[in-house]
């Protein structure tokens, strides 16, 4: 409890101490007068060759103020406005004398001791430390404590001085309480305030932020002054959702169709249950139904139940996320929907993904070895597009199989030509995980040649260069479909 002393204005009685050869202190005492109200003063003008002065104030607050150290230290409980003042001196001054001084002060001007000690009088001085709480204190030797009331013209002081030291300084911690009125007119009113209607924050249009290419799901548009991070989209793909919860373990569902995945960053100034009420109300609307649901720590941990759903927001706090699963039947085909929120002090975020069964388009895997051969002999490369990848990764689906074979037996026919193995991505998500990716899917196509069909490590050699081929728009899905490709290209040299 540090206090600071008021603003006071101040007629000053100088008082020269003079009890030893060596006049090494002089004292003042400051009287707080309300003709002078805006002057902050100290209770006692600080001593001579101070090293160090620390302060705190405080308006107003409760002060223990001690008065009895025997057998154990006990406090009378004083509230006020409160000066702490903290002087580190030479360790020449000691304890004794400057207690000395201030003893003759506080007599000089009618004051009451309440209490004094010293050295073991004082107790154990650990105690009495942890009670006083100095603002800097360098020892616990030589302890001397005095305690005391001053009345003034209408008004009440109280002091403590505690003094203690050690072989390298002596500390003076000066506490002085001026007893007032508890101020109970800091905080004003605003009655016309309650009136009113309740205003909405305002947010700016952030929408310039968006990852490149990105762009709202149509069933949903964002909340203002959201921009999109991080943003995947798929013709035809899996992917994990968390939809239920047995015991302590989640389970978990994979479900594949075309897919929107959006994670937004939102202005601070929306809350986690906000943005997730807002979401519930817009998938009630359209008619989808709640699954399952967790919120905070139900969750558990967020970095490990983010795991369950491979989420695009990850950062904030395991208390602040709130996450939801829905469903809509269709005769056309089911749509799901997740919405995950979570946040921490200066941030927010929020996930969308769409789900929407769709069949997938088997027509892709529709090569054959002619055709790979005409199509090499004219331009030197050609388009697998039937190698279909599981979703955001690098492992082939069972039915991509069939057209790596058509590949190695072409490979198998042609041993003296020696090709690249190229991948290719659309431009969603960031471009180093793109060109990540893009090398990880052409390895697998590679490890598949050689494990699989026996072709020979030096006939193929596979690199990724993620979105920086395209083939087609990346503005539409028709043409981000084309632009997640790998490609086999005839290589001219044997490097």
């Amino acid at each position: 409890m540090y206090l600071p002393s008021l603003p006071t204005k101040n007629i000053v009685t100088k008082l020269a101490l003079k009890n030893s050869a060596i006049c090494f202190l002089t004292l003042m005492f400051t009287i707080s007068s309300p003709v002078l109200a805006k002057t902050k003063a100290p209770l006692f003008t600080p001593p001579a060759e101070i090293k160090k002065t620390s302060t705190l104030v405080r308006n107003y607050s409760p002060y223990s103020l001690i008065n009895q150290t025997e057998k154990s230290i006990k406090s009378i409980p004083i509230e006020g406005r409160l000066t702490r003042i903290n002087y580190r001196l030479d360790p020449k001054f000691t304890s004794h004398n400057l207690i000395n001084n201030y003893l003759t002060q506080i007599n000089s001007l009618g004051g009451e001791v309440i209490f004094s000690c010293r050295d073991n009088a004082c107790g154990k001085a650990s105690k009495l430390e942890s009670l006083l709480k100095p603002i800097d204190n360098s020892g616990k030797d030589n302890p001397a404590l005095v305690t005391a009331r001053i009345n003034l013209e209408n008004r009440k002081l109280f002091a403590s001085i505690y003094i203690s030291s050690w072989k390298k300084a002596t500390n003076i911690q000066l506490d002085t309480i001026e007893v007032i009125e508890e101020p109970l007119d800091i905080i004003a009113i605003d009655k016309d305030y309650l009136q009113a209607e309740v205003s909405e924050i305002t947010v700016k249009d952030n929408s310039n932020k968006d990852e490149r290419g990105a762009s709202d799901h149509p069933m949903l548009t964002r909340i203002p002054g959201a921009y999109i991070q991080d943003y995947k989209s798929f013709q035809f793909g899996q992917t994990t959702v968390a939809s239920g919860k047995v015991g302590k373990k989640f389970t978990t569902e994979v479900i594949e169709g075309k897919i929107t995945d959006i994670a937004y960053n939102l202005p601070r100034s929306y809350s986690e249950y906000e943005v997730d009420a807002n979401y519930q109300a817009a998938l009630k609307k359209l008619g989808f139904i709640e699954n399952f649901s967790c919120i905070a720590k139900e969750c558990g941990t967020h970095t490990k139940f983010q795991r369950n759903f491979n989420a695009l927001a990850t950062n904030g706090t395991t208390e602040s996320q709130f996450y939801r699963f829905y469903s809509l039947q269709k005769p056309t085909g089911n749509v799901y929907a997740m919405t995950y929120v979570i946040g921490y002090i200066n941030g927010l975020s929020s996930e969308l993904r769409i789900v929407e069964e769709n069949t997938l388009n088997t027509d892709r895997l529709t090569i054959d070895l002619d055709g790979l051969t005409d199509k090499i002999a004219q331009t030197g490369h050609v388009a697998l597009d039937g190698l279909l990848f599981e979703f955001d990764s690098d492992k082939l689906m069972p039915e991509a199989m069939d057209v790596v074979k058509v590949v190695a037996e072409y490979l198998k026919s042609h041993p003296k030509q020696q090709f690249y193995v190229v991948g290719h991505t659309d431009d969603q998500g960031g471009q180093s995980y793109n060109k990540v990716l893009s090398d990880k899917r052409a390895k697998a196509v590679r490890s598949a040649l050689i494990n699989d069909f026996n072709i020979k490590p030096t006939q193929v050699e596979s690199t990724g260069l993620g979105e920086y081929a395209p083939v087609a728009s990346n503005m539409n899905d028709a043409g981000k479909t084309q632009n997640r490709r790998v490609e086999l290209v005839l290589r001219s040299d044997n490097k």
